[in-house]
């Protein structure tokens, strides 16, 4: 009966469905929406790490021109020269995609600095952009924008870390954040002076999937570097970027209802 009596004081308001606050989760101990037994429910988060096993890197050009044919034509050129120089390094072609390409009147934004001579701002009339990613081992990804850089390629937006099979990584943050759903539980149960029993229900929600600090649970988990632009002054014999590898991250927040014994049961 003390028992019961320290439970109802810490559930004050348990009529209007009250909630229990303790630490960073809220614990709810229902009784009207499970008549069968009473419950503690709680939430639980933890973040797991792994070495990325793949690089997407992203890269592109930019030229202008006085008209659009002409500026076609050295965007072909260019185009053509880095796709060459990524296969010839030993990259498949089916590891290269296109992601954009375009070409269009030139924007005032782009006739910089000003203010801009006649003669370059007739040069500038027309650009053709493109880009695409390639899909490379870690270890090779400075290798790779180099290699596009040194062939004409002039812009890079970023490098994807990926981890192809997140399974293992979620069912490992998965495991955890159960654990720790339960230590908060066992705190809540000893506050209230009862007993925690066994763990009824867990679920989660797939928007709580986190890569690398991304929400949404991206494909094959997710991690951004820092922009870069290049301007084309790299030469052949020139050092490449010193680029290291991210580890990929992924955290999960499980919602666990466990249940409270009674004085019987645990008694057995």
């Amino acid at each position: 009966m003390r028992n019961m009596a320290g439970f109802a004081v810490l559930l004050l308001g348990l009529v209007g469905f009250g909630s229990v606050a303790w630490g960073q989760s809220n614990a709810n101990v229902c009784s009207q929406n499970c008549p069968e037994r009473r419950t503690i429910s709680v939430s639980g988060t933890a973040e797991v790490s792994a070495d990325a096993d793949l690089a997407i890197v992203h890269v592109g050009y930019k030229l202008f021109g006085p008209d659009a044919k002409s500026v076609y034509a050295d965007a072909v050129a260019t185009s053509n020269g880095v796709i060459q120089a990524l296969t010839a390094s030993g990259i498949s072609k089916s590891d290269i995609e296109s992601t954009s390409q375009m070409i269009q009147h030139t924007q005032p934004y782009d006739m910089q600095p000003m203010p801009m001579k006649e003669e370059e701002r007739m040069r500038r009339q027309y650009n053709v952009t493109q880009s695409w990613t390639m899909r490379v081992k870690p270890d090779r990804a400075a290798d790779a924008l180099n290699t596009a850089i040194n062939a004409g390629a002039n812009e890079s937006g970023w490098i994807q870390w990926i981890v192809n099979d997140p399974s293992e990584l979620e069912a490992q943050a998965s495991a955890k954040a159960v654990g720790e759903a339960r230590k908060i539980a066992e705190q809540i149960a000893q506050k209230a002076n009862v007993r925690l029993g066994e763990l009824v229900s867990v679920s989660r929600n797939p928007g709580q999937a986190y890569y690398a600090g991304i929400p949404g649970g991206m494909a094959g988990g997710y991690a951004m570097g820092t922009s870069v632009v290049f301007n084309s002054m790299m030469g052949p014999n020139a050092q490449q970027l010193a680029i290291n590898s991210r580890r990929v991250e992924f955290q999960i927040t499980v919602f666990a209802v466990f249940a409270i014994e009674d004085e019987g049961a645990a008694a057995k």
